[in-house]
């Protein structure tokens, strides 16, 4: 790939994420309180995007590969540049189910595209490049609960949609320079690359034990975003300060995701991943102990730090698994299997803090991180290319 395309990708990758996170945290969760869901189906609706990946992304994997790359990146951003001007007609928390489970093929078209193509142009330096882009990304998800909040503290819910939608179509013009490329797998039937993923995956332990640590930290992940907002304001922190510290928790990803993502192609995958795993899930049981804006910033930010340990180096053991060249395929079956902990993590949350309260919840959660981590640890071997 030549350095103008990777820019390009890495450049939607960021404006694509900002205006989908400006709506995912805090916002959603807020404006589903203000439409009256009950507290235990905020995790739902949060979560609902993530849902859609868990369905979609191993077709849209396995269709990359069949029609190109850039095909997916760009159905993917349609989604992106739309699907924010729908929550302008919500009027009810299941009409706002529909619009989350829609928006949700955003980045379920996307993402296997996106990472595919970068795992299959870099076998070398694979570790790295994902890193660097999982960072431009990461930037977005960073940025975009700051001005999601700023609009919904001083001009309401229909400020926050538009101006995301605003950021939706930039991303779709950003991405339209890419050129076009050729198709891996044209002789063969979409039918025929899903099932080789799927028989992938069922196959081969390693990578199923790689999936499970991804979906674990992302359980963790998924409720922070759902449930952070929620207890800051139960706490008394202010609207406009609760996106500063949905933002925290990947701060630290932009900075050291690529860092990170070679440190793991150097001294191979399993340390960082166990690093990362436990940083997660230490901090993520702390957060209901904490009350101040500032405590509960640094703990987000740790947990940042945990995320750019494991993800680069989960994502690069896929491409390092991945056999005859189905990358799409690959990251399609990764990406659903990671969606599962994504979403199931709020609705599971949410069912705990209802019945048992914020510390426990999280501490579960946490637990169940951690669980993942010694079954990894107990059946997987090293992979990666330094090892």
């Amino acid at each position: 790939m030549m350095p103008r395309a990777f820019a390009l990708l890495c450049g939607a990758g960021f404006l694509g994420r900002l205006g989908y996170e400006m709506v995912r945290s805090p916002v959603t969760a807020l404006f589903a309180r203000h439409l009256g869901a009950p507290t235990a189906l905020i995790g739902l609706l949060v979560a609902a995007v993530t849902i859609t990946g868990i369905v979609v992304k191993l077709p849209a994997g396995s269709l990359a590969d069949l029609f190109g790359f850039k095909r997916l990146i760009l159905a993917g951003l349609v989604v992106k540049a739309t699907a924010p001007f729908l929550y302008l007609a919500v009027a009810s928390w299941p009409v706002l189910l529909l619009v989350r489970l829609y928006h949700g093929l955003s980045t379920a078209l996307y993402a296997p595209a996106a990472s595919a193509l970068v795992a299959a142009r870099y076998p070398g330096e694979r570790g790295k490049r994902l890193g660097i882009y999982g960072a431009a990304e990461n930037a977005g998800v960073v940025l975009g609960p700051v001005p999601g909040a700023l609009m919904l503290a001083h001009g309401g819910f229909d400020l926050a949609f538009l101006l995301a939608g605003a950021i939706g179509i930039a991303a779709l013009l950003a991405i339209s320079p890419l050129p076009r490329d050729a198709p891996t797998n044209r002789s063969k039937p979409v039918w025929r690359d899903a099932m080789a993923g799927i028989r992938q995956i069922a196959g081969d332990r390693q990578i199923r034990l790689v999936s499970l640590i991804e979906g674990t930290l992302y359980a963790g992940v998924g409720t922070l975003q759902a449930y952070l907002p929620l207890y800051a304001l139960s706490v008394g922190i202010p609207v406009a300060s609760i996106g500063v510290l949905s933002a925290g928790q990947a701060a630290v990803s932009v900075a050291g995701r690529p860092l990170l993502g070679g440190l793991a192609d150097r001294i191979g995958r399993r340390p960082p991943i166990v690093a990362g795993v436990v940083l997660a899930a230490g901090t993520l049981a702390a957060v209901p102990h904490m009350a101040g804006f500032w405590p509960l910033l640094a703990l987000g930010t740790v947990f940042g730090l945990g995320t750019a340990l494991v993800t680069p180096a989960t994502t690069a053991t896929v491409g390092d698994l991945t056999r005859d060249g189905a990358f799409g395929a690959a990251m399609g079956v990764f990406g659903s299997l990671w969606d599962v902990g994504h979403a199931g993590g709020p609705l599971l949350a949410g069912l705990l803090i209802g019945a048992l309260g914020y510390g426990p919840a999280f501490a579960i959660v946490g637990a169940a991180m951690v669980g993942a981590l010694a079954v990894f640890l107990a059946f997987s071997r090293e992979h990666g290319s330094q090892v």
